[in-house]
């Protein structure tokens, strides 16, 4: 806990969630994230003489109560509550916890304004400002605008609805410029916001599976960016309620993400290092540069990085060999060419997957492979083949999902628009691993079809798949294949499946 005689001005906080997003699932084979936008915004915050104060209850494994309880005692002018996750869904997937916060806030300090940020609220900030217990939402990127708001706060001078980034209600109706704010130069975000969470709130956890050459490593684990936006259009991607429409990349130099590898590895002694950008290979030419000045530094790291089939080849793979960059997420989705033409995702097809998995595979790096069953058009014969091919290209780990229409996609307006009744009725009800869960249904199955089908599958994967587990050991040895095997020993309730 902070020093209760200390104060800040403006207060950010990460909610604690997990035990509604993760029920069922081994405690150890959960993962903290270090919660990076809301270390640089704190960072940038404070760049401008901001006296800024961040709670990471996630980490610190707080109650709503004891979160609210300690903003309280900084008296802070203006609080903000942080949804942004590091993937695409994750925001959504916050809501209930943040909402739980919200109103202890509330209830604790009534009379501070609340802020909330993140990719849901951008989404649907008049529903978010009707059902949650705050102030304001942050559309988009936001830092102006928290700076903005927060001498509104400071000051109360007139000016609030020419804030852009901003969304209120007055007297029922939606007000503010809710215009997304863009970073033109990501070099001007901080690499030195962590040192705002206190020493005691510092608990990260490396996933479980990114984390099978060392598992003794997984608290020493750090986050960093390269670039925000996406030129690509997936229909089930929710990133543009985050950097609006424009498709644009923008990108810090090298140099400059060197400098957050740096500040990692030298402050906080890292082994592991997630790059957190949707899809870090789009730009060739700073991937190789990047990767022919990080083999430089001579650190030992684990890296994982994002990327797409269609723009990894050997040649960016060859210069990637031997940096540190150790683990790839492919975003694999469907080997369905129905499928995936079906969610603007069809740039590549099964042969291109295999032949980039094994490519990946003889450079020496490993491959998580995310899969999405329910996909539209998908049928259940579709998903079959999606395991097989999984089992079939024997990739280091799979990340098997549901189809979720999130809030803030093209497949969410359109599922609003036609078949409403699909959406889950509560936020808990996107997550993928809550007992609310519901995925969304297509032309060809129920969501209760596809549910029952994913948990198999994640079962099926390693079950008698001998293959697998001896990659596992000769990669990684029997502590990774011990790990597996315990974090399969868990059981995720569902209520659609009447559990």
């Amino acid at each position: 806990m902070m020093n209760k005689n200390s104060r800040s001005s403006l207060v950010l906080v990460r909610p604690n969630g997990k035990a509604t997003m993760y029920q069922g699932i081994k405690p150890g084979a959960v993962a903290v994230d270090p919660p990076y936008w809301m270390a640089v915004m704190g960072g940038y915050l404070r760049d401008r003489n901001i006296d800024v104060s961040l709670i990471d209850a996630d980490a610190a494994g707080q109650t709503p109560e004891e979160t609210a309880e300690e903003i309280k005692a900084l008296k802070p002018d203006l609080i903000g509550v942080f949804t942004l996750g590091n993937n695409l869904g994750a925001s959504t997937w916050t809501m209930p916890g943040a909402g739980m916060l919200c109103r202890a806030i509330k209830n604790t300090a009534p009379n501070i304004p609340v802020f909330i940020w993140g990719n849901h609220p951008s989404a649907l900030p008049e529903r978010t400002l009707q059902e949650e217990a705050v102030d304001y939402v942050i559309v988009g990127e936001g830092f102006d605008a928290v700076e903005g708001l927060h001498h509104y706060c400071m000051t109360g001078k007139p000016g609030r609805e020419s804030i852009k980034g901003i969304r209120y209600l007055e007297d029922g109706i939606l007000c503010g410029d809710g215009a997304v704010s863009l970073i033109h130069d990501l070099n001007v975000l901080p690499v030195d916001g962590w040192d705002l969470f206190p020493s005691t709130q510092r608990h990260y956890r490396n996933h479980l599976h990114f984390a099978f050459e060392d598992l003794n490593k997984r608290d020493r684990y750090g986050t960093i960016a390269s670039s925000l936006g996406c030129p690509y259009g997936c229909t089930f991607c929710a990133i543009h309620a985050f950097s609006g429409n424009t498709r644009k990349v923008r990108q810090k130099t090298v140099d400059r993400l060197l400098d957050e590898v740096d500040w990692w590895v030298k402050n906080r002694n890292v082994y592991f290092l997630r790059i957190l950008d949707d899809c870090f290979t789009i730009n060739r030419a700073f991937v190789i540069e990047f990767s022919k000045k990080l083999k430089t530094r001579g650190y030992d790291l684990s890296i994982w990085i994002y990327a797409r089939i269609d723009n990894v080849d050997e040649e960016l793979l060859s210069a990637m060999r031997g940096t540190g960059i150790k683990w790839i997420g492919y975003g694999i989705e469907s080997v369905s060419d129905h499928a995936r033409e079906d969610t603007n995702k069809n740039q590549y097809n099964y042969e291109k997957t295999k032949k980039i998995v094994a490519l990946t595979q003889d450079c020496g790096m490993y491959v998580c492979g995310n899969l999405m069953f329910g996909l539209p058009g998908e049928t259940l014969e579709d998903m079959k083949f999606d395991l097989a091919a999984a089992r079939e290209m024997n990739v280091e780990y799979p990340n098997l999902y549901c189809t979720m229409a999130y809030p803030g996609s093209q497949l969410y307006n359109e599922i609003l628009s036609k078949n409403p009744n699909w959406l889950p009725d509560t936020w808990a009800g996107y997550a993928q691993y809550t007992y609310d869960t519901k995925p969304l249904p297509n032309e060809h199955l129920t969501a209760e079809e596809i549910l029952r089908f994913r948990d198999y599958a994640f079962t099926a994967f390693f079950n008698d798949n001998k293959r697998y587990f001896d990659m596992i050991n000769n990669k990684f040895g029997l502590p990774a294949v011990d790990a597996i095997k315990n974090m399969l020993k868990g059981k995720i309730n569902r209520k659609l499946l009447g559990d």
